[in-house]
């Protein structure tokens, strides 16, 4: 059986590549959106995230986010989501782990700064990770650190694969 954190080592190269994929074809991506609906077509969905369209930002109030945009703005705004949520669907559907029957076996959370820490387990006995970390900076801006994966389905069906590192700004 293979050590959670060996499986999450191993999935690394594939998860980057469909990131890198993601925010190299948005701009291609928020224009077929244009044609054919915020939700894209198929598997092109998996380069967006799954319990969303591409106006989720609107539906889901991110600031900056707005309704009723149409054109080169829409397109901007559809763009910017996905390279905001880059190759969920892929974190997701194809390195994913299932969310039927997993049980959380461990979780430690503590502040200050924010810090969470969970082993995860499928129904199968398969364990999992998830580690999130909000690391203060200056200004009013955090470095937000996840790895492992998330410790909650957003799609309802998987615990998508977590690689991220950036800075943020508290709100």
């Amino acid at each position: 059986m293979i050590k959670p954190v060996a499986r999450y080592l191993l999935y690394l190269p594939a998860n980057l590549f469909f990131v890198a994929l993601a925010y190299l074809l948005s701009p291609v991506l928020a224009a077929i959106s244009l044609l054919t609906g915020a939700r894209l077509p198929g598997a092109l969905q998996w380069f967006s995230t799954l319990d969303a369209d591409l106006d989720g930002g609107v539906a889901q109030g991110v600031k900056g986010y707005k309704a009723d945009l149409r054109g080169w703005r829409l397109w901007w705004q559809r763009a910017c989501w996905i390279c905001r949520n880059p190759a969920h669907g892929w974190q997701s559907e194809l390195l994913g782990m299932p969310a039927d029957g997993s049980v959380i076996v461990r979780q430690v959370i503590s502040e200050p700064p924010k810090n969470q820490w969970y082993v995860m387990e499928t129904a199968k006995g398969v364990r999992f990770f998830c580690w999130k970390r909000d690391q203060p900076l200056i200004g009013g801006f955090y470095l937000k650190l996840w790895f492992g994966w998330v410790n909650k389905s957003y799609d309802g069906r998987n615990h998508h694969y977590a690689f991220q590192v950036g800075p943020k700004r508290r709100s």
